[in-house]
């Protein structure tokens, strides 16, 4: 049966795989996410702006983007990393291994430059593209570090499950019932959504932990204590 629907999902999913989670958000959403993660301590919690240019431009290179590309171009660099992840599993390792190197260019940096107050409180921010560009790193901390193993070998499945009308599902409802009254409990929500939808069409559990912490990774400053919980076999 696992079979029949893993073929289904590649038939399904073949022109617009995604492992990194197609969704909008709204700005007014955004903007809470941001208040939320409001840093607490401002001293150490300094994105400087030239070791954060310098590391970016090391990260370019790797996908061929241009040296002036960066969290302002958010959008591109989500679709462009998306790309690459949905090659094969040889780019997924290869893409990981550049997040590692970004990862360590920027140090004790690398999570304020992460963050969506500190971003949004540059000149003239677009709050789209930069929810992007903090929703493609922290999916790929989720998939390079935690995630890793379920990925490389669940690979075809976990990326074209996106595709499938459960998926459609889960982030349809977030979007009609999300709002800042109930912004972290509709997180919560739609990550139990996730968790049984891909555990329904990929299984065992870890794919079902893996679905719910790729969407729960990117509210992770902004709904604290929230986690996934991975099934019993």
């Amino acid at each position: 049966m696992r079979s029949v629907a893993l073929s289904l999902l590649v038939l399904l999913g073949a022109a617009q795989a995604s492992i990194l989670l197609p969704y909008h958000m709204p700005d007014e959403l955004i903007q809470l996410m941001a208040f939320r993660e409001q840093p607490q301590n401002a001293a150490i919690s300094v994105c400087n702006d030239i070791q954060f240019n310098y590391c970016q431009t090391h990260f370019n290179q790797f996908f061929g983007m241009d040296d002036s590309i960066s969290w302002r171009n958010g959008s591109y660099i989500f679709n462009t990393v998306q790309n690459y992840l949905m090659m094969n599993v040889t780019e997924l390792v290869k893409v990981c291994n550049t997040r590692t190197q970004f990862y360590q260019c920027l140090g004790s940096s690398y999570y304020p430059c992460m963050n969506l107050y500190t971003l949004l409180n540059k000149p003239q921010p677009d709050f789209s593209n930069t929810f992007d560009y903090v929703r493609t790193f922290r999916g790929l901390e989720w998939m390079c570090v935690g995630g890793f193993s379920e990925v490389v070998a669940q690979w075809s499945c976990l990326a074209t499950f996106p595709t499938t009308k459960a998926y459609q599902n889960c982030i349809g409802n977030f979007n009609q019932t999300v709002s800042a009254a109930n912004f972290c409990p509709a997180v919560a929500q739609t990550g139990v959504c996730l968790n049984d939808a891909y555990n329904a069409a990929c299984g065992p559990a870890g794919a079902g932990y893996f679905g719910c912490e790729n969407f729960r990774i990117t509210f992770d400053n902004s709904c604290w204590g929230l986690r996934c919980m991975v099934d019993s076999q």
